[in-house]
């Protein structure tokens, strides 16, 4: 067996043989003992290190939301103040902003980029997140917002979010709130000042409205299933939100279209939809509905927080905005809308820089501008704090809002969305055009939907 040997000890049996052999041809007059030390000499080689190369620029990729390749002044504004913030971070990174449009166009490009091996670092978007994360497109932000998720409102990045973990970071956001037209409701003998506060009192105030108005003028708007897929889901999903019924479960990953809680919010829809102008709830134009308020043809209706400039622009001076009625034991709750989030890509080469840069969005002096030059919402609690008491009263509610209401996003079907968003469709349909057992429509619809999941 051979067993290896250290180079010390090499050296000591070559010292004791030595002494050895000296001992063996000596005279034998004298007998002495010497210790000899014998010197050595070796070369080591040393391995040097690699010079380490020096950084170089480069150019971060974002598809990203209008505001950020727009040419007016105030959004230029806004750019500018992100990227000289990021460069202070990253000297060498040069944003490129760019435009692969929105919803089902910028999915396409993306789907496209992601099979080229082209995709962006990072992508816009406002409720497609999950369905790329399960797929391991998007590099996850769990752990890098740990810092600042106590002044993040869940809500506005909820649409990033499957299996416990997040992939998105929000830039600005959205919600829904309750519109009213003073001047419609005073016509019938109601004190604007005084909105409904339940569903009830909705209902009664819309019977009221209604009857004062004779055929010119009606107590509520409501937009039924037709038009752009999920634009009167959006609005339905709310009274869902506030009653605790989920369109979904599993995860959020299957449809429960007959949840039982779900049975008293068609029976509110089907009664408040008797208190609309004829015809309008199965108008397909969305802009058509929702202006029917500003004409004065309608009272109440739920409404975007876009909604405070459109109504001026559209003539109606004094629009008035509350909290949303809610249901006999049910919650103060809101759907997100217009609620931009970014990703970052799992593909990217830089993933620390674009993490970095989704979350300068979020920075105090980066969330204070997106009021004032964008004129949407900011997302952070920080900000909407700092901005409420100079925000207008018809922006305060939407802030109240975001900052106490349980919100919401639309579920996000891994497989087959638009059947199954035909089949909810179809849902209300038979729900506000017909008289016809309300549980068995949800059943039917379950079934259905059963159908599309496992085909």
């Amino acid at each position: 067996m051979v067993s290896k040997i250290s180079r010390r000890q090499l050296l000591k049996l070559g010292a004791f043989a030595a002494g050895g052999l000296l001992a063996g041809c000596a005279p034998k007059v004298v007998e002495v003992t010497k210790v000899v030390e014998k010197v050595v000499k070796e070369t080591v080689v040393v391995e040097k290190e690699a010079p380490t190369a020096a950084p170089t620029p480069f150019d971060l990729v974002h598809w990203a939301e209008g505001y950020l390749y727009s040419e007016a002044e105030p959004h230029k504004k806004y750019q500018e103040a992100v990227r000289n913030r990021f460069k202070e971070l990253y000297p060498l990174a040069n944003i490129k902003w760019e435009n692969r449009g929105w919803d089902e166009q910028l999915r396409q490009n993306l789907v496209t980029a992601l099979l080229a091996g082209t995709g962006p670092d990072i992508i816009v978007g406002e409720n497609f997140f999950q369905q790329y994360a399960d797929l391991g497109a998007m590099a996850e932000v769990t752990d890098a917002i740990q810092d600042i998720k106590d002044n993040l409102i869940p809500g506005t990045y909820a649409a990033a979010v499957t299996k416990g973990k997040v992939y998105g970071i929000n830039q600005f956001t959205g919600i829904f709130g309750f519109e009213r037209n003073p001047n419609v409701i005073e016509k019938a003998g109601l004190d604007p000042t005084k909105p409904p506060t339940t569903w009830d009192e909705l209902l009664e105030h819309c019977e009221i409205i209604t009857k004062a108005g004779k055929g010119e003028f009606y107590g509520y708007t409501l937009q039924g299933p037709v038009g752009f897929s999920v634009g009167g889901i959006f609005r339905v999903a709310v009274y869902m939100k506030q009653a605790d019924a989920d369109m979904c479960k599993d995860d959020c990953t299957y449809p429960f279209f007959n949840n039982p809680k779900a049975e008293q919010v068609h029976v509110f829809l089907r009664k408040i939809n008797k208190f609309t102008p004829p015809g309008l709830t199965f108008n397909p134009d969305e802009g058509q509905v929702y202006s029917q308020l500003f004409k004065g043809v309608t009272a109440y209706q739920i409404c975007g927080s876009w909604h405070v400039k459109w109504a001026k622009d559209s003539g109606l001076q004094n629009a008035m905005y509350s909290a949303i009625p809610i249901p006999q034991g049910g919650k103060k709750a809101s759907i997100v809308v217009g609620n931009v989030i970014n990703g970052v890509l799992s593909t990217s080469k830089h993933i620390p820089e674009a993490t970095a840069l989704c979350k300068v969005f979020t920075e105090d002096e980066i969330q204070d501008l997106v009021y004032p030059l964008l004129g949407r919402l900011p997302s952070t609690r920080s900000a909407l704090t700092r901005l409420r008491p100079k925000a207008t009263e018809a922006d305060q509610a939407f802030i109240d809002d975001l900052l106490t209401a349980d919100l919401g996003i639309l579920p996000q079907w891994r497989k087959e969305p638009n059947k199954l968003w035909q089949i909810y469709n179809e849902l209300l349909q038979g729900v506000l055009a017909t008289e016809d057992d309300i549980k068995k429509l949800m059943d039917k619809a379950q079934q259905d939907a059963d159908a599309v999941m496992k085909g």
